[in-house]
């Protein structure tokens, strides 16, 4: 390592493995193990930086470019895949909102976790407790679980144990856009501090801003290499003149893309007008066709009206002229009525029959179901009668059997009343005779 430099990264690359078909359950996993295809994505292409002792540095870059990996790379969270890191001396970052603490326990006992992983001592902790504590603005709060703070304690808890670590070199990863501010302001003055104390500060941020203020150059990186780095002010206008190139471009293809869509909406709304167009002629073609039809079918009226008219003029001459005619004409026509009701009374007669044959055989599918019914209820009351007989039966046997020993108990109460008597005989013998040897 060359004398004056903390960090060294030389020709680093690093690879990360995604993964396309990957199942969540075991089953899964046993059955398509073959199965499992996936692309290697190259997050860092070959960066090489230095930095001094005492030198802040900003890691700029588009989301996805490398700029945390970088960061656990020097953390040695990761490690590279190709090319060498070289660290000197005690490292204390703050890479993620909450990394290195515990939810269930207090603030105050995530301190000496916290602090235990930067390497401090439990020594060293208890002499810096106090001024992590004042810093940190969390007095009142300190012995409450970690899991009930917002991001905001979050980060003031955790910059408050990074900046009180002593480290030679402290990492930061878009943190210091938490919190309100007066205590970013207080965390800028702090970062000053322990930059005119020596510490060397690497800050990945998105606010140039911030990196302005605290770092003496930055690194742009780019889809895994760098792309330029040097004074913050120059890398910081090059980068946001490349971001706004982009963004134009984005832009233009977005445009452009809408003009597609527009244009596929216009292309369709013309064949959608055309087939309209199509449809609406197809309909007054239709309109016509009926018209047409309507009026032929008005002449067809309008002639048998007037042959009605010729007929009804030839009648009732004919009327004067031929009475006998007509008689005949009425008789015939009272025939034919009679006639046509006849028709009708046995078309009625057939349907009526069709009806209540068709009825009847329903009634009959309903009335053997229903003789089925009362069968297997008469089955079922039968065999009621049959296990109450049985019963019946059963209680008579018993009554019988109690009978029989109620008898028994009787001659047995007779003999021993038979028995009691002659024992009171024999008392009494046996009394007079105690008498008289008395």
């Amino acid at each position: 390592m060359i004398d004056g430099n903390v960090i060294e990264v030389c020709d680093v690359h690093k690879k990360y493995k995604n993964n396309f078909d990957i199942g969540n359950k075991l089953k899964e996993k046993v059955l398509h193990r073959d199965r499992r295809q996936y692309h290697e994505l190259w997050v860092l292409r070959g960066i090489s930086f230095e930095v001094r002792k005492g030198e802040a540095v900003g890691l700029i870059g588009s989301n996805g470019c490398g700029k945390s990996t970088t960061l656990k790379l020097l953390t040695r969270i990761i490690y590279p895949d190709k090319g060498k890191l070289n660290i000197k001396g005690r490292v204390s970052s703050l890479l993620e909102l909450g990394a290195g603490f515990h939810p269930d326990l207090s603030g105050y006992e995530n301190i000496y976790l916290n602090a235990a992983v930067f390497g401090l001592t439990r020594k060293e902790i208890d002499q810096r407790l106090e001024e992590i504590i004042r810093f940190s603005e969390l007095k009142n709060f300190i012995h409450n679980p970690i899991r009930t703070y917002s991001s905001g304690m979050y980060m003031k808890l955790a910059f408050s144990i990074a900046i009180n670590v002593d480290a030679d070199i402290l990492l930061i990863d878009e943190i210091l856009g938490v919190g309100d501010v007066n205590f970013q302001k207080k965390c800028f003055e702090k970062l000053k501090g322990i930059k005119e104390k020596g510490t060397t500060i690497v800050i990945v941020s998105h606010s140039m801003e911030q990196i302005e203020r605290i770092c003496d150059r930055s690194i742009w990186i780019d889809e895994g290499s760098i792309r330029d780095q040097g004074k913050s002010e120059e890398v910081h206008k090059k980068y946001l003149e490349c971001m706004d190139e982009k963004r134009f471009i984005q832009i233009k293809k977005e445009e452009e893309e809408r003009s597609r869509e527009k244009e596929q909406e216009e292309k369709r709304r013309a064949t959608i007008l055309e087939r309209t167009k199509e449809e609406k002629k197809k309909l007054k073609n239709i309109v016509k066709q009926k018209e047409l039809n309507k009026q032929e079918l008005n002449n067809q009226i309008e002639d048998e009206q007037l042959c009605q008219q010729t007929l009804i003029a030839q009648i009732n001459k004919e009327k004067v002229q031929q009475q006998a005619a007509q008689r005949e004409a009425q008789e015939r026509r009272k025939k034919l009525e009679v006639l046509e009701n006849e028709v009708v009374i046995r078309k009625l007669k057939s349907d009526r029959a069709s009806y209540f044959q068709s009825e009847k055989a329903r009634l009959e599918v309903v009335v053997q179901e229903k003789n089925f019914e009362l069968d297997r209820l008469n089955s079922v009351i039968r065999e009621k009668e049959a296990e109450i007989c049985r019963i019946e039966s059963v209680i008579k046997g018993k009554e019988k059997q109690m009978a029989h020993n109620m008898l028994e108990k009787e001659a047995e109460i007779q003999r021993l009343e038979g028995v009691i008597r002659l024992k009171e005989a024999e008392y009494e013998i046996l009394q007079e005779k105690f008498l008289e040897i008395k």
